[in-house]
């Protein structure tokens, strides 16, 4: 299928021609609190209080004894074909 006939499919599946978001963010609690605590620490990266949680709550989550989260998508796939031996 081409990009134009997808678009078309898509909009006649939908029933109309308005932009259709990809996802649509909920924001249910104080996310926007954590945003604002996370710049005004200075610390927006890859380290931080939010991110040891984070860390914290998915190992919990997922009943395993450490986890790591990563900047995106592509960097975790590159770290995790590294440890499993993928070379070039």
């Amino acid at each position: 299928m081409k990009f134009p006939d997808f678009i078309h499919f898509t909009r006649d599946l939908f029933k109309t021609k308005e932009f259709i978001p990809l996802h649509e963010p909920v924001f249910l609690g104080n996310e926007k609190k954590y945003v604002v605590d996370t710049i005004d620490s200075s610390i927006v990266s890859s380290i931080g209080p939010f991110v040891n949680l984070f860390e914290k709550k998915l190992s919990e989550f997922l009943k395993i004894n450490y986890s790591v989260a990563f900047v995106n998508g592509t960097s975790a796939l590159q770290l995790g074909l590294r440890a499993v031996g993928v070379q070039e």
